[in-house]
């Protein structure tokens, strides 16, 4: 059905960037888990170091955390790994969680509120972003934008871990009204 969220538009998601990396960092860290990996708030609070290979450039999902109970590997792009070096979070033991207490690496599991919380009274409230760009919107915007930048479908479906093109489709807005780049330069031998 219908998602109660929107896409964010580039220009708010450069607003979102900028405070985040002035203001709380590891913060950004998950926001970039869920853009660039699509890895849902609850299996984001249960990733441990342990579950990332920078030298593959992989973060696993367990089936246990997973929302659809099976083992999954997603792509971390080059940007979300170097963010992880420049907070350090492998100088820490193997296993802790990434997102610990105030969203730092640590030995106890928190919760995925700690998300939400940090988005409701920090960014909505300093960015003045409306209810409906919620932090899980950062999900949908990751899809969107990858999609947009003509990346093969099957790849977004596999980096979103959905069953099919159908389900990766609800997370796309079909209210789209201006012309696509890439058909309209389109030229063909036909």
């Amino acid at each position: 059905g219908k998602k109660n969220r929107e896409v964010i538009p580039a220009e708010h998601m450069k607003r979102l960037k900028a405070y985040a990396e002035e203001n709380n960092k590891h913060f950004l860290l998950a926001c970039y888990i869920i853009y660039y990996c699509f890895v849902r708030p609850k299996e984001m609070s249960h990733i441990r170091l342990q579950d990332i290979s920078i030298k593959q450039g992989t973060l696993f999902i367990p089936a246990e955390v997973a929302k659809n109970r099976k083992d999954a590997t997603v792509t971390l792009p080059d940007c979300v790994i170097k963010l992880m070096l420049d907070l350090q979070v492998f100088s820490n033991p193997n296993s802790y969680y990434l997102f610990g207490h105030k969203m730092r690496p640590g030995k106890e599991h928190t919760s995925d509120k700690q998300f939400r919380d940090y988005w409701t009274y920090y960014i909505r409230k300093h960015l003045k972003f409306p209810a409906e760009y919620k932090f899980y919107s950062l999900k949908d915007t990751g899809i969107t934008d990858l999609i947009r930048d003509n990346t093969d479908l099957l790849s977004v479906r596999n980096q979103a871990r959905h069953h099919s093109l159908l389900m990766t489709d609800i997370y796309t807005p079909h209210d789209i009204e201006e012309a696509n780049e890439f058909i309209r330069h389109r030229a063909a031998e036909f």
